[in-house]
């Protein structure tokens, strides 16, 4: 399949269909009480990128977000003009394949761009547009409120293994375990950032499916991260559609 490059980092084209615009929502319903889960698309080879990262770490300081950093490896390739290529290190391509996905269940198309933050796993916005992000999160909140009465159970206790416990979603599900370095301090020696540090929160380094399909209450567990590494845990419409619950393992 033919892949086509945008002109600057931002956009890649994979033989999508236009996109859909967002669903609005009125800003007056009463917040939901569960956090809502901020998913950052980046790269350190993007030179839009940088003020999404600081995006990020602003929000993150929200107690009703959720907020993880997903690094992708599309923009590795292309070198800049004046300072070569850079390899983003914490680029995965399990995380670019997640972000396509969203892409095309979110705006029906094929076509991936960064910095992209996705929200709630149902809406989407340009990753360094703090207005539009805020908006977004707002409107994530009137949805979940308005689809039940109350946010599903999740309850996760960290141990010599975290341990996690689900119930009351009210449809098939899949859970994640997400692991994270909470701080990630990159200074950038190529590429369009050539130069430029990358002080971040919540990067993401692997993401391990706890279960897939679920139905009714489930008792989980899996190993704690390695030291200095956290993790959260993500409660998803089966198929990677919209998050229903979420919770960091550590407290905040």
């Amino acid at each position: 399949m033919k892949t086509l490059f945008a002109a600057s980092c931002g956009l890649i084209m994979i033989a999508g269909t236009a996109a859909a615009g967002p669903l609005q929502a009125a800003a007056a319903t009463k917040p939901a009480v569960r956090p809502v889960v901020i998913e950052m698309f980046l790269s350190q080879a993007c030179k839009s990128s940088p003020p999404a990262a600081v995006t990020l770490r602003d929000l993150a300081g929200r107690r009703d977000v959720v907020a993880l950093a997903y690094h992708v490896p599309y923009w590795d390739e292309l070198p800049s003009h004046k300072s070569g290529a850079w390899a983003d290190p914490f680029a995965r391509e399990a995380f670019a394949e997640r972000q396509k996905r969203y892409n095309k269940r979110i705006r029906r198309t094929d076509m991936v761009y960064t910095p992209q933050a996705v929200i709630d796993g149902v809406f989407d916005a340009t990753g360094s547009k703090r207005d539009m992000l805020d908006a977004r999160i707002t409107e994530a909140q009137v949805l979940d409120e308005h689809a039940r009465p109350a946010p599903p159970l999740l309850k996760v206790a960290r141990g010599d293994k975290i341990r996690v416990q689900i119930d009351g979603v009210g449809a098939p599900y899949d859970a994640f375990a997400v692991t994270f370095r909470p701080q990630a301090l990159t200074e950038v020696e190529s590429g369009d950032n050539a130069g430029a540090v990358f002080d971040e929160i919540n990067v993401v380094t692997a993401v391990a499916t706890l279960t897939q399909g679920a139905e009714g209450a489930q008792s989980l567990a899996f190993e704690a991260p390695p030291a200095g590494e956290d993790c959260a845990v993500l409660v998803q419409e089966r198929g990677q559609g919209r998050i229903v619950a979420a919770r960091y393992c550590s407290p905040r």
